[in-house]
């Protein structure tokens, strides 16, 4: 065990600073409070205090998931995947908490400071679309770990722990599963976020491997939601007069897509062929029921929820890894083979 002498030494402190560090004085800074108690954690610090003994444990065993503040069912591939996350996590005997934090946000980066100084949460799953520059450097100033799910591009932050599925090759495969049941003329729905890039760029790559020139007016961009998916679609109705297939590039986009193309008369898959992203539940109670490019949501939670407990365990920081995973298809109803 370690004395406060010990401890000033290692912080670079004096012993008064250790000492009204862990009786949670005002006068000292969070960030320096956070060092100082981590320092306890690590070398087993032990405060008698009135006759008690206080052994300074690091067993919180509290998860943090951040997403940003959207609408429920415009990110219903989210909330499908928290589920999975604390399913995974209770079987580790650790709690999760939602935290709808993000940096670009006006006052996010307070509340999240005022989380951290509750000091029961022992790290952080985070799943932004946008990579958030501002909590990451916080986070690793703190040595509080993190883990990104989901939403990365292939080829970007190799300094930080990350896990995702291969979304460039999942647009090759849903293009491509529209290409072998015969379809030459194919709409994708995309939109401005890095993971649907990536999903755009592997539908160009599967078209110009069949020998197809990609046309731009057929890569149409909205909003990932129900009503900007509807309304794109309305609006270049003209389009699908010359086209037999679309990749609606999530699930809760297609839902849009395949109502907005019922009420223009069209029939689905006799008329236009639908294949989506994402590959939950939602395909499946659809009329009719959709083919999907589905990602393996339960393994990415599970190796999400191993990695980030693994790394909450080490004292020392790991060199950071990459974990990014194969998508697969799920044929159901809403593609037609052309002949």
């Amino acid at each position: 065990m370690i004395t406060t002498s010990e401890l000033a030494r290692l912080a670079g402190v004096s012993q008064s600073t250790i000492s009204r560090s862990l009786s949670d004085h005002p006068s000292i800074s969070f960030e320096t409070k956070e060092k100082i108690r981590k320092l306890a954690l690590q070398y087993g610090y032990v405060e008698h205090k009135k006759g008690r003994k206080t052994f300074f444990s690091g067993e919180h065993k509290v998860i943090g998931i951040l997403v940003e503040d959207r609408p429920f069912f415009d990110d219903l591939f989210i909330n499908y995947t928290i589920g999975k996350l604390i399913s995974k996590a209770s079987k580790k005997n650790y709690y999760t908490i939602r935290l709808p934090i993000s940096s670009q946000e006006v006052g996010s980066m307070d509340r999240l400071r005022e989380f951290l100084k509750l000091n029961f949460i022992d790290g952080f799953i985070i799943m932004h679309r946008h990579f958030d520059d501002a909590i990451n450097q916080y986070l690793s100033e703190m040595g509080i770990p993190h883990i990104y799910l989901l939403h990365c591009s292939r080829n970007s932050f190799e300094a930080v722990d990350m896990i995702d599925t291969d979304n460039y090759a999942g647009g090759y495969l849903a293009t491509k599963h529209l290409l072998d049941k015969g379809h030459r003329n194919i709409i994708t729905l995309t939109s401005p976020w890095r993971e649907f890039e990536d999903r755009t760029n592997g539908y160009v790559h599967a078209l110009e491997e069949a020998g197809i020139t990609p046309r731009n007016d057929f890569v149409l961009m909205g909003e990932c939601s129900y009503q900007s998916a509807f309304d794109t679609i309305c609006k270049n109705e003209k389009l699908f007069k010359d086209v037999t297939a679309i990749y609606v590039q999530s699930d809760i986009m297609t839902t849009g897509v395949i109502n907005a193309l019922k009420n223009k008369g069209f029939t689905i898959p006799e008329d236009i062929s639908i294949i989506s992203s994402d590959g939950y539940d939602l395909g499946a109670i659809s009329n009719p029921r959709f083919d999907s490019v589905a990602h393996p949501i339960s393994e990415l939670a599970d190796l999400a929820i191993s990695r980030l407990i693994e790394n909450i365990g080490r004292t020392k920081t790991q060199s950071p890894r990459q974990i990014i995973l194969r998508p697969y298809i799920i044929e159901r109803d809403s593609v037609k083979e052309i002949k």
